[in-house]
C-alpha cells in the first residue's frame, strides 16, 4: 500500500501542481448538531492533500490541525484530522 500511496502523491503533484493553494477556501462551522467542513474546489483539493501526505507519512496518531492559525478561512471551532495506524 506504501507504493500506492507515494504514486498516488507523484501523479496529484504532477496532475495539480500548488495552483490550488492560492485560491483555496476552507471553514469549518459549529453548528448546534453538527461540525460542517465546507470549502470551494481548490480548498478541497488542498484537504485531498493533507489526506494523502498522512498516509504517506504513516506514522500512527501523525495529525494536522485544520483551524484560522493554519489554511482555514473561517473556523469555529478547531478541527484535527488524524491518522490512526492500529
Amino acid at each position: 500500500m506504501d507504493e500506492k500511496i507515494k504514486e498516488l502523491n507523484y501523479y496529484f503533484n504532477k496532475a495539480i501542481g500548488i495552483s490550488y493553494q492560492d485560491n483555496c477556501f476552507i471553514e469549518v462551522k459549529d453548528s448546534e448538531e453538527d461540525v460542517i467542513l465546507a470549502a470551494n474546489k481548490d480548498g478541497m483539493l488542498y484537504l485531498i492533500k493533507v489526506l494523502i501526505n498522512l498516509c504517506e507519512n504513516n506514522k500512527s496518531y501523525s495529525h494536522y490541525h485544520l483551524d484560522e492559525a493554519g489554511m482555514a478561512n473561517k473556523c469555529d471551532k478547531p478541527l484535527i484530522v488524524q491518522l490512526v495506524t492500529d
